[in-house]
């Protein structure tokens, strides 16, 4: 009894002791409850797959470019006068032929009757020498004339024929000039605005054309790719690669008009640039498509999708199954062999529906994992199940 005072104090104490050591544990299982990255690396996450299949896709490049002009031309001139008239209304459409300036005629007029005056008595020349040549050789086959007579009259009819010829000629130049003061339509299109108005002094290599006509049916979008993108895309192309160049009559091209909407033709690609712009690291390529409504007008900005080749065995990833780390790299998980997840960095080029185009970091037969993957971390341990299963499951929630 003696020894109970003494044992007193270490009996009070022992429930503390107890205490700490409850309050302690407490805390321990606390801090691992507030790790949850450790928690969740041992957490199986249920997920679904879904198997890489080959498809057929088209390499397709959205470039760039304006419309241009099937074809113009510069209306000018040949002949120097004053300008009398002039026959067309400003940005109707012309046809080839169309009178469409008249310059004052009466100087070439008098020019073609002066050259056919001339060709007239060429031609009365001519007759009388013929009948000179005639009497001279039956003079001199009677041994009535000398050598040299005959020659004479032989060189002066040469001469009559000679001038005869250039008579015509000079009559055919007289008509020509006649005929080009009136300056006609050297192509069918649209007129532009006449740059000259009646009463001006037209001359021969005048700088300023007096219109231009521009023939938009059909209508050319020159556009320009990187030489870098078209490198790539012939690296793709080539003998190792897996894309296949396609047909150039097949090259079809669609246009974006400059507010989001399709314009209704489809072109096709009918120029490759043999060079690269210097300044811009680009090279030209040219798609011609149907204007029959004059719906595009030269030099309109668009948008231009061309199809430059196809892969018959290309791998579409759905865009839900695709990731993108900070620096913007994309990457998918797919189930290692010891169930844990895996991390594999992909390329892809262009979406298409819902599907991004893989073309690299994918092989066809793999699996990916699809639902679910939001949840997965690389190294952690997944489970697949069927997507019939994951559909309960949610439904269940």
């Amino acid at each position: 009894m003696a020894r109970l005072p003494k044992l007193a104090p270490l009996l009070l104490a022992l429930p503390l002791l107890l205490g700490g050591c409850d309050q302690i544990n407490s805390l321990l299982g606390k801090k691992d409850n507030a790790n949850p990255a450790a928690a969740m690396m041992n957490r199986v996450t249920r997920v679904t797959t879904i198997e890489m299949t080959p498809h057929r896709v088209d390499i397709e490049r959205e470039l760039t470019g304006r419309t241009a002009s099937y074809r113009w031309a510069e209306v000018r001139p040949e002949v120097n006068g004053i300008l009398r008239e002039r026959c067309f209304t400003e940005g109707t459409y012309v046809k080839k032929g169309d009178v469409l300036y008249r310059i004052e005629p009466d100087i070439y007029r008098a020019a073609l009757d002066s050259a056919r005056a001339q060709l007239a008595s060429a031609e009365a020349n001519l007759s009388v020498t013929k009948l000179r040549e005639q009497r001279i050789a039956s003079m001199f086959k009677s041994k009535s004339v000398s050598q040299q007579d005959y020659d004479d009259v032989k060189a002066a009819l040469k001469q009559a024929h000679a001038a005869v010829q250039a008579g015509k000629a000079a009559v055919r130049s007289a008509e020509i000039n006649l005929e080009r003061s009136e300056v006609k339509a050297p192509i069918s299109g649209f007129i532009t605005k006449s740059s000259v108005t009646v009463g001006a002094l037209l001359s021969v290599g005048m700088p300023q054309a007096l219109a231009t006509i521009h023939q938009t049916d059909p209508i050319y979008v020159e556009l320009s790719q990187s030489s870098d993108d078209l490198y790539s895309l012939q690296k793709q192309l080539g003998k190792h690669g897996k894309v296949k160049d396609i047909n150039p009559s097949r090259i079809k091209a669609t246009l974006t008009m400059h507010d989001g909407s399709v314009y209704p033709a489809v072109g096709h690609l009918n120029f490759t640039g043999v060079d690269v712009n210097e300044s811009t690291n680009t090279i030209l390529l040219r798609a011609e498509f149907p204007n029959p409504d004059r719906q595009l007008l030269p030099g309109l900005f668009v948008r231009t999708r061309v199809i430059l080749g196809e892969d018959p065995a290309g791998i579409l990833a759905p865009q839900k199954a695709v990731l993108r780390d900070a620096k913007g790299s994309t990457y998918v998980y797919l189930i290692g062999e010891d169930g844990k997840a895996v991390r594999r960095f992909i390329k892809v080029s262009h979406a298409i529906g819902n599907d991004w185009y893989v073309t690299e970091g994918l092989k066809i037969g793999e699996k990916i994992i699809l639902n679910g993957v939001n949840n997965v971390r690389a190294g952690a341990p997944v489970k697949e199940v069927s997507h019939e299963e994951a559909k309960k499951a949610f439904e269940g929630k």
